[in-house]
């Protein structure tokens, strides 16, 4: 197979791709560790500190950063990305083995093929990751986080809105996850209001804990129907008028105040249970559009560093550098519209990476062939 002349996956695209990959995983260790250090740094004295009786040990610390790297990377993986292609590029330009390959009548655009696609198969890969992290390590760090910052041995979630699989509204006072040694969540002050044709109907809880199939055996509980008076059980009901599970719960509270970390699922299905909600529907396009913003940046800083006309080289990367932050600068912005529902979603998410990926799909174009 040839591309541009040259077979695909010959000798050059080797050593390209191995260069890649080497400064890809010095740019993971630079950026991701750097940003854990700095990070640790700061918080560390809070972590450790003795409050409710209650002290963490580095270990307990030592055990939340080891859950938090696939998060970080995937909030910093562009970064990554673009560092990764500039050291690519510019050890080859330093080596002047650019220079070699135009004299061999290997084009930029052909060379940098290795570094395109790598960059591709690892904004797929950030999608896997993602979904992947947040199933199977972000409950577990979520509570260690909870553990370490408030020093108490669960978290307590508090003024919580769920809806149900039927989009229903239930609220919850407090709602208590289970916590990491075993045990179950609980709910505390609990309100339904339903709507049964012409009949209103509200259910409180003094207390709720989950059964199989999102039902919910309730402790405490009042039903009123209408103008009715109000019928208090004195033994523990099952709740069967709405559907859900703790992991909803969890969700709603992750989508109220940490709505980043949500994962395409998620998004998704809490745009399914709240569709006319703005943050939702930003969140469930930027997910989509957020892991391309590596390539998008390789396209505009690319030609920065293989620029081959006169001027310093410092100075051209510093260019290429410039726009990159700049693109992040506008990724924030219309985000931070969209969620908070000032512009479209579809225009907060695509914004950016449309704008930024003509302008770096015409700089690319623009180098010697």
């Amino acid at each position: 197979m040839r591309c541009g002349g040259l077979r695909f996956g010959g000798l050059l695209d080797r050593y390209v791709a191995k260069l890649f990959t080497l400064s890809y995983l010095a740019a993971f260790f630079l950026v991701v560790g750097l940003f854990l250090i700095v990070d640790m740094a700061f918080n560390i004295d809070n972590f450790l500190r003795e409050e409710n009786g209650i002290t963490p040990t580095g270990l307990d610390v030592a055990h939340y950063y080891v859950l938090q790297i696939p998060f970080v990377y995937l909030q910093l993986s562009p970064y990554v990305a673009l560092i990764a292609g500039m050291f690519t590029a510019a050890k080859m330009s330093r080596l002047n083995e650019v220079v070699a390959a135009l004299g061999a009548g290997v084009g930029l655009r052909r060379l940098c093929a290795p570094i395109l696609i790598g960059a591709t198969l690892l904004a797929g890969g950030m999608f896997v990751l993602r979904e992947w992290a947040t199933d199977e390590l972000g409950a577990r760090r979520d509570l260690i986080l909870d553990y370490l910052d408030e020093h108490r041995p669960y978290p307590i979630y508090t003024n919580l809105t769920v809806r149900d699989r039927e989009q229903r509204k239930v609220r919850i006072a407090e709602y208590r996850p289970a916590p990491v040694d075993g045990g179950v969540p609980e709910i505390l002050h609990l309100t339904c209001n339903l709507q049964d044709g012409n009949r209103s109907i509200v259910i409180v809880a003094e207390r709720a804990t989950p059964l199989d199939g999102g039902r919910w055996l309730l402790e405490g509980s009042e039903r009123q129907e209408a103008d009715e008076l109000a019928l208090r059980s004195s033994s523990p009901e099952v709740l069967t008028d709405v559907v859900f599970e703790p992991e909803d719960v969890e969700r709603a509270y992750k989508g109220r105040e940490n709505p980043m970390d949500l994962s395409f699922t998620e998004s998704r299905e809490l745009l399914r249970r709240d569709p006319t909600n703005a943050q939702y529907r930003t969140l469930f396009h930027y997910h989509v559009t957020f892991p391309f913003a590596g390539l998008v940046l390789l396209f505009v800083g690319l030609p920065f560093v293989f620029n081959q006309e006169r001027g310093k080289a410092g100075e051209r990367i510093a260019k290429g550098f410039f726009l990159c932050v700049v693109y992040f600068g506008v990724e924030f912005i219309t985000r931070t519209l969209g969620l908070q529902g000032q512009i479209g979603p579809l225009l907060a998410a695509w914004i950016p990476v449309i704008g930024f990926g003509a302008l770096g799909l015409v700089l690319f174009g623009s180098m010697r062939s």
